[in-house]
């Protein structure tokens, strides 16, 4: 795993500059995230970003769900991520739904 940030590829910067941007008690999806960085069709690269650089760089990973709406994580994962965006004043479903047209990020 790469630590220093300067290291890691521009792209990889872009997305985590991205993900820091999303204010507390806002969401945005993994292609919109994508999509800010300027990488068409990588909201893979973001959902691995997450995965493998949220711990090292702080980022504020419950934030980010997929473009439906839905909450991408299972299991203990799925659980967590509802337990902070409520804390953060998001309305999310006991299912992992959340209404993205209140989005205002």
């Amino acid at each position: 795993m790469v630590k220093d940030y300067n290291q890691l590829k521009p792209e990889t910067q872009k997305i985590i500059q991205e993900i820091r941007l999303i204010p507390y008690g806002q969401f945005s999806s993994y292609r919109d995230i994508a999509l800010r960085a300027g990488l068409i069709n990588g909201a893979r690269q973001v959902a691995r970003a997450l995965h493998g650089l949220s711990d090292t760089y702080e980022l504020p990973w419950w934030r980010v769900i997929r473009a439906d709406g839905r909450i991408g994580l299972t299991g203990a994962g799925k659980v967590e991520q509802i337990r902070l965006l409520c804390l953060e004043g998001v309305e999310v479903s006991d299912t992992g739904k959340i209404n993205i047209k209140r989005a205002d990020f």
